[in-house]
Parts: structure tokens; sequence; C-alpha cells
């Protein structure tokens, strides 16, 4: 991967790491290379991906870098444990990159976005459609508004105040009863 983007005669000014690997369903039933590949598409790649693309930006003393991450993140979610815990990640390294690449010119943000019709939430939705569920377009839309204004966006008035919800007001047993009453149907 190093060699092909450093081969690139082209200067990326913006990153946008929006790959992702969910395995679905109970933990004991995931296989081994499922969750490898989660750890690789969410975790290794990303991170890769930035230090490689953020060495040009550093020099040139200007850039962006958006990971998409999600608010199932930021608590225990069963039936996706591997995914939110691996985009949990994603959550602290951006923000960590934020204020360590800020002086550097380079805006680093992560996007904690709550279910968006992609069709890969379409396929393994069982149920009815997660509150706050938002078009793929308004979560690009906002996340790049929110770009330079800090390391962190959560998509959609409803999600901000859920987010709020399971991470400021309530406890994390709580936090994560609630997560697997949305999370349950899937499979």
């Amino acid at each position: 991967m190093k060699e092909s983007i450093r081969t690139l005669k082209v200067q990326i000014g913006l990153l946008v790491y929006n790959a992702a690997f969910a395995p679905i369903g109970l933990f004991k039933n995931t296989s081994e290379d499922h969750l490898a590949l989660s750890t690789a598409v969410n975790v290794k790649a990303p991170l890769l991906l930035t230090k490689l693309l953020s060495e040009s930006m550093i020099q040139r003393k200007k850039g962006g870098i958006v990971l998409m991450s999600s608010m199932a993140g930021a608590q225990g979610s069963p039936n996706l444990v591997a995914y939110a815990a691996t985009k949990s990640f994603n959550i602290i390294l951006a923000e960590g990159l934020w204020k360590e690449l800020k002086p550097q010119g380079i805006d680093v943000l992560t996007c904690c976005a709550g279910a968006i019709l992609t069709p890969g939430y379409k396929q393994a939705e069982k149920t009815k459609q997660a509150i706050g569920t938002m078009e793929a377009s308004k979560v690009a839309e906002q996340t790049l508004d929110a770009l330079g204004k800090g390391p962190v966006i959560i998509p959609g008035a409803i999600n901000k105040i859920g987010h709020f919800m399971l991470t400021r007001l309530l406890s994390r047993k709580t936090a994560i009863n609630i997560m697997s009453k949305n999370t349950g149907g899937l499979s």
C-alpha cells in the first residue's frame, strides 16, 4: 500500500475513510476471519492511510482527514461488537490527530453517524428502521460542513440527542441495554 500511494502523481487534499466491515450477529458465532477482516478494514487501513496521506499534507501545511465512525462506537453494541469496538478506535484516533495536526494546517474530523440508508444497512435491518436513520447524502453534507469546527460530528438532531443521552446522562449499563434494543434485530 505504501508504495502504491507514494507513486500517485496527485496531491491528496482530503482523505475521507468511509470503508467498513461489520460482522453482524452474536460474537460467539463470528468467525476469526471476520474478526480479522473487521480489524483490517476498520482499524489498520484508516490508521495506515492516515499516516501515509498526512505526510504530504504536513509538508504542504494544509489538508483534511475525515474518518467515518459510528454511534455504535460510543458504547458496547450487542450483535455488532467487533464493528463497535473498531469504530471506537477511529473516534479516539481522530480526536488525538485533530489536536496534533491542527498546528500543521490539517483539519481532522470523525463522523459518528447513526444508521445510514446504505445498501448494507438495508440488507442487515430485519425490523423497522432505527430512529434517526439518515440518507447518506445528508450525513455527507453535515460532515463536510463540520470540517474545521472540531474533532467530532454527530449528524442529525435526533442522533445528537441520543448520543448525549447514551454518553452523558445514562449509565454505561443502561446505554448498552438501549443499544441492544436497537441492534438486537440484526443478524
